[in-house]
């Protein structure tokens, strides 16, 4: 069995994974534990539609610091000109200006709307606390929120893929495209919170009957389409927030966005 679902928006991936299967492993609709962040299928589908502010005070933890780097410390080059050194601009030069040499300065800039295929695993091992998959998650979503404040487009998909027996199966979820705009709460819940996995994409693998093929619903496994920037593991424990916020910014220089360095 080797199969690949690629749900073009949200309310789509929460119509089919809302449905009841034939399955007889049923993880996604076991007791509320900590492993599933604390809520029952019941109450993980409200979270999902309703929004999770939990999971937002989290992410404010890292973007409230976040938006002050991305405010003062992101780098572009504008045009200065002098009479030496850099390189020539010809048109200033055929002006007969004196000041035909073109030098790179540094200065605040957006970045003209280049869009970035952000792609974010969350096929997480089951020893994994959930405390960890809800800062990363946090982390991520700070990351996402800082590539469009830095001026980038960014089209953000959430993936699972699992391996078992020489097949896999891998989930795709459009979370946002690049022409619209960053729904946090969204996000949120669907990047940071256990349940987004273990309730709803093990309630797909279950429809799918890739639950009742695999052993523990297979081992996590890499993307196949991992776009501009791909989001594996980032930490298998709680870092403190200085931590994650370097993790992000280097996420950022992987992009081009150049960081001032104090």
């Amino acid at each position: 069995m080797n199969k690949y679902l690629k749900f073009e928006d949200l309310h789509d991936f929460w119509n089919f994974s809302f449905r009841e299967s034939n399955s007889y492993n049923k993880s996604s609709r076991a007791y509320k534990s900590d492993w599933y962040g604390n809520v029952s299928w019941e109450e993980a589908k409200t979270l999902a539609i309703s929004g999770w502010i939990e999971g937002l005070n989290e992410i404010k933890k890292i973007s409230v610091e976040l938006s002050e780097i991305i405010a003062t410390k992101i780098v572009r080059y504008e045009p200065e000109y002098g009479v030496g050194g850099g390189i020539v601009d010809v048109g200033a030069f055929l002006s007969n200006s004196p000041e035909y040499f073109m030098i790179k300065k540094p200065t605040e800039k957006e970045q003209e709307g280049k869009i970035v295929k952000l792609v974010c695993s969350i096929s997480f091992s089951a020893a994994i606390d959930s405390k960890v998959i809800i800062q990363r998650g946090a982390m991520v979503c700070a990351l996402a929120d800082a590539i469009e404040m830095s001026g980038f487009r960014c089209e953000i998909i959430v993936n699972t893929t699992s391996f078992s027996k020489s097949r896999k199966f891998e989930v795709d979820v459009i979370l946002k495209k690049a022409q619209q705009s960053l729904n946090i709460t969204e996000l949120a819940f669907c990047l940071a919170h256990p349940a987004m996995l273990r309730r709803f994409m093990f309630s797909v693998a279950e429809l799918e009957g890739w639950a009742d093929y695999a052993h523990a619903y297979g081992i996590p496994h890499e993307a196949k389409d991992k776009g501009d920037l791909y989001i594996n593991e980032i930490y298998s424990y709680i870092v403190p927030n200085s931590q994650a916020i370097n993790w992000v910014t280097e996420q950022l220089k992987k992009l081009g966005v150049q960081i001032i360095n104090n």
